[in-house]
């Protein structure tokens, strides 16, 4: 009898881990059809198709048939996916009641599918044709000192939720062939995109090692397939670090005065902090050296601009 007990027990636990195993929880999928071009409720249904599913031609399973709410045209179902992180590609197809099944009645043909990235319950709202556009970010990290062994670099924005960095994989940027380059491709929703890079140290999720603290946050606007290149805490957003310097500066870092020289042809020189707020302008330069008085300049990273002929040549420089 005691054996017999034993067995039992363990059967109960191996039971109980196998469920922990499989836990799992519910993601909702709303989409709003007011706007569907030619759907008819009395006549037509509503699916959705995805890789979570395996890509069943729509029409061809009933529990991936939407259903109408108590709110007019907007359609939903329920499914539950595994506990942890998941990335899923989806769009949804109108069926006719007679065609049965199609792939004909998709938002739009071809790329990009929807994607959603969700670790618990979540409901995703969607509208029916609001096409996402594949957007890529690229940060350059070649003046920042970290160790790319033991530190990884995330984005996050509100188009990840701003879900805290280093805690979803799916937004963990990757080094480009330019190996001080980090890159993330994804697919965004058009309009108004916040976001913000960080350094995240040995794995562990932080929001200390941002690109610099509080506000202001990165801002642009989705409105097509778009490529974004940032460089690692500046967001003027007007200067192209990789253009070729002629101008020079010293000493960096500085103290007090900052001496730059061969301006010869230039006709203004604009200093920025790191978050792209104009500090300091010469105008009318006349000599080849211009100095700037950098005493009243708190400690930090500066970048200087030299426009010349229509050009504009940068750099950065400390403030000790």
């Amino acid at each position: 009898m005691k054996k017999f007990t034993l067995r039992i027990t363990a059967l109960l636990m191996f039971l109980a881990m196998g469920t922990f195993v499989m836990a799992q929880y519910n993601v909702t999928f709303n989409v709003d059809m007011t706007d569907a071009e030619g759907f008819e409720p009395d006549t037509m249904n509503v699916y959705i198709a995805g890789d979570f599913a395996g890509w069943p031609e729509p029409g061809t399973d009933s529990t991936l048939m939407l259903i109408s709410t108590i709110t007019p045209k907007v359609y939903t179902l329920t499914r539950e996916f595994p506990d942890g992180e998941n990335v899923i590609q989806f769009k949804y197809f109108i069926v006719g009641v007679v065609t049965s099944h199609s792939w004909d009645g998709g938002e739009w043909g071809g790329d990009p599918n929807r994607v959603a990235v969700f670790t618990g319950e979540t409901t995703l709202e969607n509208i029916w044709g609001n096409k996402p556009s594949s957007v890529t970010f690229n940060v350059d990290m070649a003046d920042v000192v970290f160790n790319p062994d033991t530190t990884d670099i995330y984005i996050a924005g509100n188009f990840a939720g701003w879900a805290q960095p280093g805690s979803v994989l799916y937004w963990k940027m990757e080094p480009t062939i330019i190996e001080t380059t980090y890159s993330i491709t994804t697919v965004l929703y058009n309009g108004e995109q916040l976001y913000k890079y960080f350094m995240v140290y040995n794995s562990e999720p932080s929001w200390d090692h941002g690109e610099w603290s509080g506000d202001p946050n990165r801002v642009v606007t989705v409105d097509t397939t778009m490529v974004f290149d940032d460089v690692w805490a500046f967001i003027g957003g007007i200067i192209d670090l990789k253009a070729e310097i002629t101008f020079s500066l010293y000493p960096n870092p500085v103290h007090n005065i900052l001496t730059i020289e061969k301006l010869d042809g230039a006709n203004k020189i604009e200093v920025y902090n790191v978050v792209g707020k104009l500090i300091k302008t010469v105008d009318k330069i006349s000599t080849p050296v211009v100095t700037i008085n950098t005493a009243d300049l708190t400690s930090g990273i500066y970048f200087i601009i030299v426009y010349n002929n229509g050009s504009a040549q940068s750099t950065k420089f400390i403030k000790n």
